[in-house]
């Protein structure tokens, strides 16, 4: 898997935590190639599974609500330290226009947006 991905300490123990969550709530494996590429590389397929994972992530992150509606001050809270808190805004701002028929499907259209824009790999 090609890392794109760099987090603080508390970065990590949050993305650990959304995934026991999601894990036990979707009936994944902890160690699913799907959470580790959410998590680090931003390269998911557009599959069921992924797409249900990271609607329950950014739900649970609070990116997204559970109409799939970008909320995304929390996200931006925890995932700020360590990247330009302006750049972030800016890349949350522009990926909540993105559109879907389902949670599912705007969950994953925010991600991708968000991952095409590469800021935790910069």
């Amino acid at each position: 898997m090609n890392i794109l991905a760099e987090y603080t300490e508390k970065q990590l123990e949050i993305l650990s935590d959304i995934a026991k969550k999601c894990a036990l709530e979707l009936a994944m494996e902890l160690n699913s190639d799907v959470i580790d590429t959410f998590n680090y590389s931003g390269n998911l397929t557009d599959d069921e599974d992924s797409k249900r994972y990271v609607a329950c992530a950014l739900t649970t992150m609070g990116a997204i609500d559970t109409e799939g509606k970008n909320q995304g001050r929390k996200f931006i809270d925890d995932f700020s330290e360590g990247h330009d808190i302006e750049v972030l805004t800016k890349i949350v701002q522009k990926c909540s226009m993105v559109d879907g028929d389902t949670i599912e499907d705007r969950g994953y259209n925010f991600y991708k947006c968000f991952w095409t824009e590469n800021l935790f790999g910069k």
